[in-house]
């Protein structure tokens, strides 16, 4: 490996803090899968979920299914997100990374040949658990096609260490390779991309960076001096500086730009084919009248002259505007003017009024808010309080420590938040493999509450992140990882502290910091989990079958020797 790449992958290691122990070349597949995967999605990255190249998967190193720009990896979180979206567009990712200096045909024909074997109705190669499990769930996903906007499209990524030669036998083996996965029918497109060592650099380099664009507005009033807003702006941009705007250099969609629009895009309805009509008409150059436009929400501006450069930045208004320009580029001219609103603030409470007020005609939901809601800023500030050893930190908004050299192990997100809180508290373990609407909605109205103190929810967090410790240094085996969140139910009852205080009373706070002490005392701890596991042992079934962290029937077998535990039904 060369010193510039052996470089990026140390410094992403410890960024993850993986084990010193763990072979170069499988850090080297999640430093690829993560590089190549992180930019196209708003969700939290889980590089253990997205590496099938464990136990010598045949020719595949990492895959991903992402609906909506959002990864989806278990079937419950497929069968909750279909029912919630309006509008469904996907993409499925599949790579091999390989630490070899030369592209070889050979390797790049065996990647294709395993793509086109995972995706077939009776694949043939023996597959190890992990990735028969992907197949199943890959499985579920093509049953869902029939309700897409499209069908998904492909984008396959080669990487390897040496340069990209152009060698005419690797890229003939490569356009062989797409006919082949388009005959099974289930993509609308396949790309195939061959990645050399500066590629991948780049693409790692990129990842962290702050969105900004620069454009010209020049038909433009400044609005007046507003409170906790620097700068405001309103007028006329046209419809190529959108596309611009919510487009990457490869002109592909910038997931997260759109992250805090309270309204997916909706596909074809009767808004949207209006917009598309006046697009295809021969008074588009009326768009700035018929159309409402959009808001654009940054943290800095910088001018000169009608040249604005903006950072940070989201849409938080015209998700649907935007979006028919998008889908209907070739018909974007000069001629497409779009109304802007544009507001410099930093401050969350005028962005959460921003967005309420200018997506009124359409109902919005609590949980398209949480993030600018009081109670997660105050949760936000509380994390902040602890000092180093015990730092975490709590991220309100996607990404928002994206530039920051803080361990990914320390970020908490909203979705893993209700997901240790569930858990710990709530004796939930079996929901962690829904979807985060379906989890907002089982814990909603016992969470997340004015009322409550701040420490359940960093206590809860906090002891996963003990627990997953042990793990990511070996105390514990891995074949007990995929049930931390019952390890975590169980570690309650573990320690005979079944009974706790309500969020909102006053002493819940000394039975969290009990909690804390227990998890920053090692010996103790790993006593626990070595009487945890031995409990999991017992429950007699294969610890290896991965449906065993939703079975509540397994949830009661490993809980049933604790006094105190009420067996579950099966709606838990």
């Amino acid at each position: 490996m060369d010193r510039i790449t052996k470089s990026y992958l140390d410094d992403f290691s410890n960024l993850f803090s993986l084990n010193s122990k763990m072979d170069e070349s499988v850090k080297f597949e999640h430093f690829v899968n993560y590089t190549l995967i992180e930019p196209k999605t708003s969700s939290a990255i889980n590089l253990e979920e997205l590496n099938i190249g464990a136990n010598g998967t045949i020719g595949l190193d990492g895959f991903a299914v992402l609906l909506n720009n959002e990864i989806i990896s278990t079937e419950e979180e497929l069968d909750d997100f279909m029912k919630s979206a309006k509008r469904v567009y996907g993409e499925v990712i599949f790579i091999q990374a390989k630490t070899s200096m030369s592209f070889d045909s050979k390797e790049v024909s065996n990647f294709g040949l395993s793509v086109n074997d995972f995706i077939s109705e009776d694949p043939k190669y023996s597959w190890n658990d992990n990735a028969k499990r992907k197949i199943k769930f890959f499985n579920k996903f093509v049953s869902y096609i029939s309700k897409f906007e499209e069908k998904p499209t492909c984008n396959l990524y080669y990487v390897c260490l040496g340069i990209d030669g152009k060698d005419q036998n690797v890229y003939a083996k490569k356009e062989e390779i797409i006919p082949q996965i388009m005959s099974q029918n289930v993509f609308s497109e396949i790309n195939f991309d061959l990645i050399d060592n500066i590629g991948i650099q780049n693409r790692y380099k990129s990842i962290g960076r702050k969105l900004k664009k620069t454009f010209e507005f020049s038909q433009k009033i400044t609005l007046p001096v507003i409170e906790n807003v620097k700068e405001s702006y309103l007028g006329l941009i046209d419809g190529k500086t959108v596309l611009s705007l919510m487009s990457d250099d490869n002109g592909n969609a910038i997931p997260n730009v759109f992250y805090d629009n309270v309204r997916d895009y909706q596909g074809e309805n009767r808004v949207n084919s209006e917009i598309q009509t006046t697009l295809n008409s021969d008074y588009k150059d009326s768009f700035s009248i018929l159309n409402n436009g959009m808001t654009i929400v940054a943290e800095e501006l910088t001018t000169t002259r009608n040249e604005f450069s903006i950072t940070n930045y989201q849409i938080i208004n015209g998700c649907q505007t935007a979006n028919v320009l998008f889908h209907n580029k070739s018909l974007v001219d000069e001629k497409i003017q779009v109304s802007l609103k544009l507001i410099i603030t930093q401050n969350q409470d005028v962005i959460s009024r921003v967005i309420r007020s200018t997506n009124s005609q359409t109902e919005i939901k609590t949980q398209d808010l949480l993030a600018y809601s009081k109670f997660q800023k105050r949760l936000e500030d509380f994390y902040s309080t602890y000092p180093d050893l015990d730092r975490l930190y709590y991220e309100r908004r996607s990404k928002q420590y994206n530039s920051t050299p803080i361990e990914k192990n320390r970020i908490i997100d909203k979705t893993l938040q209700i997901k240790v809180v569930g858990s710990l508290f709530f004796d939930k373990p079996n929901l962690a493999t829904r979807y985060f609407g379906t989890l907002f909605n089982e814990f909603k109205g016992s969470i997340f509450k004015d009322s409550d103190n701040m420490s359940p929810y960093y206590t809860a967090a906090y002891v996963y992140y003990k627990i997953d410790e042990l793990f990511r240094n070996g105390s514990l085996d891995s074949v007990y990882k995929k049930f931390k969140f019952l390890i975590m139910t169980m570690f309650r009852y573990e320690i005979n502290k079944q009974a706790y205080p309500k969020f909102n009373s006053k002493d819940i706070d000394k039975y969290c910091n009990d909690l804390i002490a227990i998890v920053n005392n090692s010996n103790k701890l790993k006593g626990y989990m070595n009487s945890i596991t031995r409990k999991l042992d017992a429950a007699g079934d294969d610890l290896k079958n991965t449906e065993l962290t939703k079975s509540v029937d397994f949830v009661n077998k490993a809980m049933q020797g604790y006094p105190g535990w009420h067996k579950k039904a099966n709606s838990i």
